[in-house]
């Protein structure tokens, strides 16, 4: 069921979000070629180059951020529960539904922001030649790889954990018969307050953590290579902890104090 959920919750995301996608890549392409052409020429295409780009990527970044609230919200909590209520699915089928979704699109939008830097390189190749971006300055340290694939887990981990704040403040401020947005706001607060607490007494609690905050052990090791697998584990482990706190907490509430009235 979560898969037929899926189905129908991925594409709707992505019909807003994939026409944004399109113009913020023409724009860096422009973007790139404006900053070499004005060297030249004129600051005009550069400066327009760059409010266009700023302005799309606040536009995707500010319309992700309210289509995960308002999807949540809207099917869960708000006048479409009540026909999801009445479908065969669990109440954790249908945030881990939205969850998956809101995870998949924030990463497609990391990743387009990531295409989007190599497309200005390219823009500004175009102009310059390719030979100006010299193979000496690519030097892949060792251990990089390594580092990459945890930063990358633990980026989405962070991803997921964030997603789930905002369900959670979102279900928790739902509890308040009225000024819902105000009380999930407050929730939200409340939430961050509670996150940072416990981040600073599981830091205590973990040596590694601890020496590499207070300078007891080198931040970089030998290779020059970041000291993060010391941390890696359990930066992993705390943030897949508060995820499913706030996992249960929506859960326990769309199950036992959900109010549709």
């Amino acid at each position: 069921m979560l898969a037929k959920l899926l189905k129908y919750e991925l594409p709707a995301m992505g019909r807003k979000l994939l026409p944004l996608y399109a113009a913020w890549a023409v724009t860096a392409v422009f973007l790139g070629i404006g900053t070499q052409s004005s060297a030249s020429k004129t600051d005009f295409i550069a400066v327009m180059s760059i409010l266009l780009y700023t302005a799309i990527a606040t536009a995707i970044v500010v319309m992700s951020v309210i289509m995960i609230v308002q999807r949540y919200s809207r099917s869960l909590l708000g006048e479409e529960a009540y026909f999801n209520q009445t479908l065969p699915v669990s109440a954790a089928a249908h945030i881990g539904n939205k969850l998956i979704s809101a995870t998949v699109w924030i990463s497609v939008t990391a990743l387009v922001a990531l295409l989007t830097g190599f497309l200005i390189l390219i823009g500004m190749g175009f102009i310059v030649g390719f030979d100006s971006f010299k193979a000496e300055y690519i030097d892949i340290p060792k251990g990089f790889w390594g580092l990459s694939f945890e930063m990358i887990i633990l980026i989405i981990a962070s991803i997921v954990k964030s997603v789930m704040q905002i369900y959670a403040a979102v279900t928790i401020g739902h509890q308040a018969q009225n000024h819902t947005t105000l009380a999930s706001i407050g929730a939200y607060i409340t939430v961050l307050v509670f996150e940072g607490s416990a981040g600073r007494i599981v830091m205590g609690m973990i040596p590694s953590m601890t020496k590499l905050i207070y300078g007891a052990e080198e931040l970089y090791g030998p290779d020059g290579i970041l000291n993060f697998t010391g941390i890696f584990i359990p930066a992993l482990l705390t943030t897949a902890a508060l995820s499913a706190i706030y996992f249960f907490i929506c859960k326990y509430l769309m199950e036992k104090r959900l109010n549709l009235a």
